[in-house]
Order: structure tokens, then sequence, then C-alpha cells
């Protein structure tokens, strides 16, 4: 028979979420939804406990039942769903690189998007154009190869942590005549030309 019961690890670390979001998110929720400011402090803060970083994304993924995204996700929706995302946001442009990185560009890049401790970092995820939405078969960003470098050309909308990101995954078309299978990832780093 198959057990739903949660493990003590689990159950421990979703008490510990649900505290976290209890003590430092739910007490400043409703100033930030007024403010429509980025809750940097509530980040710093999780990346000081342990709640925001490589480390403990790699102890949640690292779960093999799978559940353990789901229960931190819960516990920090619970606090706010605003500041939950600014807190999970950099998962998306980290699963990007994870999944199409090569083994270099993993250790470079998913650190450079949580940053430390001491220093915070965002990603961001670039796929979600004016004409198109989320319909990356409708995609007009494309990136050519010019002189070395890839230059990409089009614009992007409704981004997670746009703006303020350390590091953006944008998602182009290298290939148009493939559709999807044509396009490609890339991280581009603050201070970019364009960005």
């Amino acid at each position: 028979m198959v057990s739903f019961e949660l493990s003590d690890e689990q159950r421990e670390i979703r008490d510990w979420v649900h505290a976290f979001a209890e003590k430092e998110i739910r007490p400043v929720a409703a100033q930030y939804d007024e403010s429509e400011e980025f809750p940097w402090p509530v980040v710093k803060k999780a990346a000081e406990v342990g709640l925001y970083g490589v480390d403990f994304l790699q102890q949640t993924y690292g779960d093999s039942t799978g559940i353990m995204p789901a229960l931190v996700s819960e516990e920090l929706t619970w606090g706010c769903a605003g500041i939950a995302l600014a807190l999970q946001g950099t998962g998306l442009p980290v699963a990007a690189i994870f999944s199409q990185g090569t083994p270099e560009q993993i250790a470079t890049w998913i650190p450079a998007c949580y940053g430390s401790a001491d220093k915070p970092a965002l990603g961001a995820f670039a796929v979600t154009e004016p004409e198109a939405g989320s319909d990356v078969s409708s995609m007009k960003t494309r990136a050519i190869r010019q002189n070395g470098d890839w230059v990409i050309n089009g614009q992007k909308i409704f981004i997670t942590n746009g703006g303020i990101a350390d590091v953006h995954v944008v998602v182009a078309s290298v290939e148009p005549e493939l559709g999807t299978r044509g396009q490609a990832s890339f991280v581009v780093p603050p201070g970019t030309k364009g960005l």
C-alpha cells in the first residue's frame, strides 16, 4: 500500500518554510502589495537563513518523491503569492539553464542567478512576447551569429524579475524553419546593450 504521509524531513522543511512565511512574509505582504516594490528585504532574509539559493534548490529538488517543491511553494504562497513568486521566480531561468546548459554553463550561471547569502541575485526568463504571448510557436525574437557573437533582436514582455535581474535567459529562434525545435535559450548578462 502506498503511503501519502510526509516523511520527517519533509515535515521539518514544510514547518520551517511555514514559520518563515509567518514571521517574515505575512507581516509585510500588504505593504508590498500597496507599494508595488520588489521585496528585497524578504529575499535577503530568505538567503541569509538558507531558503533562497543553490543549496536549498538542490535539497528541494533532491527529494525523490517530487513533492518537496510543491510543499515549499504552498507554504510560501500561504504567506503571500506575490512574495512567493519573488522568491521562486528565479527557478524559471535556472530550469532552462539546467536542462539545456553545458556542465560549465550550469556551474557558472545557476549560482549567478541566486548570488550569495550576503548579496542575493535574481534570474529572469524571457519568453513571452507582445504578439505571441507564451505561444512559443509564434515567437518573433531572432538570434543570429554575427562576427563570432550572437545578436538577439526582438521584444519580450511580462518577464518575472525582468528589469531587476542579474541574469536573463532569453528564448529566441535561431532556425525559424524548424519551428520550436529551432529555438535556443541565451544567457544575457546585465549591462548588455539593448537589454
